[in-house]
Order: structure tokens, then sequence, then C-alpha cells
């Protein structure tokens, strides 16, 4: 079997920017400081790094401090980072002058940004956080870098939380130590050198898939051969380091239960006696507090002076039943028994009653948030394989997976697809408990000036799809969506888009073009300019290029009813748009569209009573048409001369218009001798 990685942490798990706020500015720092190049002047972003803080007239004067040896703050490399009320980030960088300070310009003053400065110093980041007073335009900043400490001495681990998570056909252990440094110096060990640390968590055999949590992107922390080493940095205070890695279930199987026809499949344990995992916890420092949490509903734990601490409350989830244990000296071990909950191995207990797709299109990329309803019958959870997964997940040819929600990483989410996200998508290996789940996932896609059109599919049946897009001018059309009354939520409108009983894997084509001034399509919007100017090109000089003999008649009665019908028809195609943009309250809607209606009624009759009359003098002109052709012929012969009948300058015959005065010529002005 290919080695797969579970999503947890990493991209997949990084859903919505919000949680920033929560992030330590080392631990921000620290990561940001991972794409940050050393400059002389000021640069704004970098190739795959964020675009550009928000343009303004604001300063930002960074001035760093070294308490021991003020000559170490020069050349010191400075990042900006700013986040918007909306969400969205900014990045600029720097290297501080001989005096150590930088000067960032041309940036937002918005009190709304909150502004994150940090400097790098030993390759230990330092940081502050700001944001612009109203009014203010310039702002200072100072951050305290020193010399860090490979002395031990002040550190204590205060708690080591374990929470325990069972995916498939592994455990996923996530571990938080909460680390306090009571002296006035950040502490960090030569990370070559392996026979050092500040912290040493050592694994049983078959700990794989390590990674750092979103809290420790950056920080000094790698699984070695003796364990989960970490070197530093520890900032005076308290420090939360995170990380989480995987155990392997083998052969041996507690209880299952299969409800389908096929052969009964065996959900697999770590361990051979009596088909329960055990996990084991060993440190080199001793821990003051050890708090588990069984993270999958059902499963079952126990161990050495662990004691039962009721449920953990969560915003994104339910309750997580906990245990603690007070203490665990340096160099001792004890051993989380864990029992498997029961489970069902048959995918057609899940059903999709619902799924909600919100769209976004701007000038650079289509962003969609997904968010599916899942629904499993009563009993047991249901659990899948790598091999066999209740869902697959796909997303859009050409788009590039952004993220997961939080609360969907305990579903067991194993990549599909390219490693970089593009043309990815993602496999659900349970286990599911039953009733109501939620998964949640948003992906992009580049822009093109001609719009997208978007191919969507989804792993089950769905009941019923909304799809919701951000009303930024678009043109939309759909086979398979019907439309519904746009609505408003927050401070943008979207237009609302709706599908019934979907089929698995059944393409729902969306194209969405940006609309033009016009609110054409872009590409239309210019045809019409280009079919707009030849027209009034031909106008403007047609009269003076009439073939000879030419007359034009004026326009008839019904002609000036057609126009004056087509304009009624504009009138009320712009009355719907305005009311699906929500730029119309009902009632006024409705009044003025039937207002409309009756108007194109009436002039569709009056148009039909013309066009009777029109009909009844071609009638009555056929009975003397050789006569009328006699009396013109004479009438021709007789004027030879032509003149304007308001300026009096001679006119050519053909000419509708005069070159003197401008003044119109009739037919029977222009005979006038």
């Amino acid at each position: 079997m290919i080695g797969v990685r579970p999503l947890a942490w990493g991209p997949l798990a990084i859903f919505r920017v919000a949680a920033f706020a929560a992030i330590p500015l080392v631990v921000f720092f620290a990561a940001t400081f991972l794409v940050t190049t050393p400059a002389g002047a000021q640069h704004s972003g970098a190739e795959n790094s964020a675009p550009p803080p928000p343009a303004g007239n604001g300063s930002l004067t960074v001035r760093v401090i070294h308490l021991d040896d003020p000559t170490q703050a020069a050349g010191l490399s400075i990042a900006l980072y700013a986040l918007s009320s909306d969400g969205s980030p900014g990045f600029a960088g720097g290297e501080t002058n001989a005096e150590g300070v930088y000067t960032f310009t041309g940036i937002s003053t918005d009190p709304g940004i909150v502004y994150l400065v940090g400097a790098r110093f030993q390759e230990i980041p330092f940081g502050e956080r700001l944001t612009f007073a109203e009014g203010e335009t310039e702002a200072r900043v100072e951050i305290e870098v020193m010399t860090p400490t490979d002395r031990t001495n002040d550190v204590r681990l205060e708690e080591l939380r374990i929470r325990l998570d069972w995916m498939g056909d592994r455990i996923i252990v996530h571990e938080v130590l909460l680390l306090s440094n009571s002296g006035d110096r950040v502490v960090q060990v030569a990370a070559e050198d392996e026979s050092r640390s500040i912290v040493l968590r050592k694994l049983q055999s078959g700990a794989h898939d390590f990674s750092p949590g979103p809290g420790s992107i950056g920080d000094g922390i790698a699984l070695e051969e003796a364990g989960i080493r970490f070197w530093g940095p520890l900032y005076p205070g308290t420090q939360r380091i995170e990380y989480q890695y995987s155990l392997p279930l083998d052969a041996t199987s507690s209880k299952t239960s299969d409800t389908s026809n096929a052969s009964a499949t065996s959900t697999p344990s770590a361990s051979a006696e009596g088909g329960a995992l055990r996990v084991s916890v060993a440190l080199n420092r001793d821990v003051a507090r050890i708090v588990v949490i069984a993270g999958t509903s059902g499963l079952g734990l126990k161990g050495a002076r662990l004691v039962a601490a009721g449920d953990l409350e969560s915003d994104s989830g339910p309750s997580r039943k906990t245990w603690t244990r007070d203490g665990l000296p340096a160099g001792e071990s004890f051993e989380i028994e864990l029992t498997l909950p029961e489970t069902r191995r048959d995918p057609t207990l899940i059903s999709i009653p619902r799924g909600d797709v919100w769209l976004e299109l701007d000038d650079t990329r289509l962003t969609a948030t997904v968010k599916i309803q899942i629904e499993v019958a009563p009993g047991a959870p249901v659990t899948g394989s790598p091999e066999a997964p209740l869902l697959r997940i796909s997303i859009p040819k050409g788009a590039t997976l952004q993220g997961v929600a939080p609360e969907a990483e305990a579903l067991g989410l194993i990549p599909t697809g390219d490693p970089s996200g593009k043309d990815a998508g993602f496999d659900v290996v349970g286990p599911i408990g039953p009733g109501a789940t939620s998964l949640g996932y948003s992906y992009f896609m580049p822009a093109r000036p001609e719009g997208i059109q978007l191919e969507m599919r989804f792993p089950g049946e769905i009941q019923t799809l909304n799809v919701m897009i951000a009303d930024t001018g678009l043109a939309i059309d759909s086979r398979r969506l019907h439309r519904l009354r746009p609505f408003r939520s927050g401070t943008r409108n979207y237009l609302h888009r709706e599908a019934f009983n979907l089929a698995r894997n059944e393409v729902v084509g969306l194209s969405l073009v940006p609309l033009g001034p016009t609110g054409l399509p872009h590409f239309a919007s210019i045809s019409l300019a280009i079919a707009a100017a030849a027209a009034g090109a031909f106008f403007l000089f047609a009269p003076l290029r009439s073939a000879p003999g030419e007359v034009v008649a004026p326009e008839s009665p019904m002609d000036r009813l057609r126009t004056q019908r087509e304009l009624v028809y504009t009138a009320i195609r712009d009355l719907d748009h305005d009311f699906e943009t929500a730029k119309l309250e009902e009632g006024d809607y409705t009044q003025m569209r039937e207002s409309l209606r009756a108007e194109a009624i009436e002039l569709m009759r009056s148009e039909q009573a013309a066009a009777v009359a029109d009909q009844a003098e071609v009638d009555q002109a056929s009975a003397s048409t050789s006569s009328g052709a006699a009396r013109v012929a004479d009438t021709s012969e007789a004027r030879t001369d032509r003149f304007c009948p308001s300026c009096g300058d001679k006119v050519v015959p053909q000419w509708r218009f005069c070159s003197h005065c401008g003044e119109t010529l009739s037919p029977s002005e222009q005979a006038t001798g």
C-alpha cells in the first residue's frame, strides 16, 4: 500500500485566516521569515507569498534595539504583515540601516488593519503588533532583540495535552506542550547537537507522519531517532509547542459489525492483547500535569492514575471526554490504553441532504467555499479505509485545494492527487458518528477576462444544492441550476441558484462572465462599442454619400411604436436586474414592472392598429399608381434647380440635409426650385 499523509495540520487544515489573531507573534514571524530574504530597499511580497499591504499615505518606522550591543541591530531582516478587516493579507520586507532603523512607506492608515512587524536576530524572530489610530499617518514601533542562552535551568514543563483520534487504519496523536521560561532571555540550544534539547518526547516504534502544529511553524522541533526534540527558541513567559504524529494499527481487530451483504471486515487494532492500542508517554523533563482527550466518539481510554475529568466543550464540534493525571517524573513512563468502538463498514448508511457552495470572482481568481451536510443512520460509527473510502472529494480541473474546515479533521481525511494542491482532493475514511456532520473545504482557481466555466462534482447524491454567487457584476448561466431570489448577507449581495436530486459525481456546469459598464459581458461591451461607433459614422456621412436617386423615407408611425416598445422591454430587463441585486424592494418592483408591462401591451396593440392602417393606405395607393407616376415625371422635368427653404442656398437633389445651415430636407423640399 502506498503511504499517505492524513490531513490534520498543514495547508489543508488552515481554512480561514481569521484564526491568525490567536497565533503568538513570535510563532507567526518564525513562519513569515521562512519566505523572507534580506533586501536593502522596501519590497512587497515575494514569489509565492502574500500580496503587498494595502496602499495609502501612511508610514511605519521600525527601530530594533539590542540591549547588550546596539551595533547588532544593523542589517537585520524586517517583515511587515498586514491583515485587513475582511481577512485579506499583505506582506512587505526590508532591512535595518546602521542605526537599526527601517521605514515602511505608502501603507494604509485604516484603523481596521492590524499590522505585525518583526525582526530576526540570530535566526530568532521577535515582533510587535500595532494599528493606526484614527487620523494618524505616522507610526513608530521598537523591537527588542537579545542574544539567546542555552541554559535550561529556568524552564518548566507545566502540561502535556494529548488528543487521540481514530482515522481509518491509524491513530492520530495531537500533542501540546505548555512550557514556561521564568528567565529574562530566550532559551535556544544548538540544533546540530542532538544530545541536547529543551524537551525530548520519547516515542514508541512505528510513529510516523510527524508535522508541527499551526502554532509551532518555524519552531526548532523535529522527529528524530530518539523521539520528538524541541531545541527552541523558548521566549520568557509561557509558550505552547504543538505537533502531531500517527501510529498504525496492526492486523488484530476489535469488535466490528457489517450491515452490508459483503463479508465481514474487521477494524484493525494496534495490539494483540485484547484488541487495544497502547500509547506510551515518556519525557526527559518533569511534567506537572497530563490531560488526555478522546477525539473520536466512543473511544475507550484508561491508564495508571488517569482520572475521568468530564467533557471538554468545543466551538467546532461535539464535546470530548477527557482524563487527567497529576505529574510524571523525567525518565519515567506510563501507557494509555485505547479500545476502539464498534463500527460499521456500509457506505450506504451515509446520505447528503444538502450542499452549499459560496463563490466569489474577482479580477485574479475564483474562490469557492463548500459545505456538505452528512447524515449517518443511527447506530455505531461508519468507517472506511484508504483503499475503500467512504467519500471521495474532487475539485474542478485547474483548481487548487486551499483548506478544510477544522471540524472536518476528525473525519479521517487523506489527500489525493497532486501534492501541491492543484487538481487535488481528499478521501474521507472516517469514522463518522451517527447523526449530522458537516464537511467543509475551500478551493480557488485563476480568473480569466472572458470568465470561468466551472464544473462541480460531489461525492454522493445530494437532495438540495445551493450555490451563492457574490454579485460582483456577473452574467450567470447554468442548465442544471435554477434561479432564486437574491439576498443580502452582511455587506454583500448574493445571487442564488438551486438544484435538486443531484446524482453522485453528476457534473453541475456553471458559467460566470464579468459584466462590463454597460451591464453586458466584457467582450459584448467591446463589440457594442465598435458597432455604435460604426453606426455614428454612418449617421454623420450617409447624407453626403447617398447613391444618386436614393431617397430615405421618414420613419413610419408603426416604426416609432416598435422602437418605443423595445425601449420598454429594455427598461423591464433593467428593472429585473435591479431586483435580483437587491436594489429594489419587492413592493416597488412589482408595481413598476406591472406598469411597464401594461405600457408594452398598449404599444403592441397600437402597432397592430397602425399595421391595419398602413395596409389600407397601400391598397388605396395602388389604384392610382399610373397617374401618380406620370405627374411625378412631369414635375421632375419642370424643376431643375433645388434650394434650401430655410437659408435659400442651392442644394443637390439627393441631399437630405443642407450643407450650409444643416436644415433637414424633406423630399418635397429637396425638389423646391
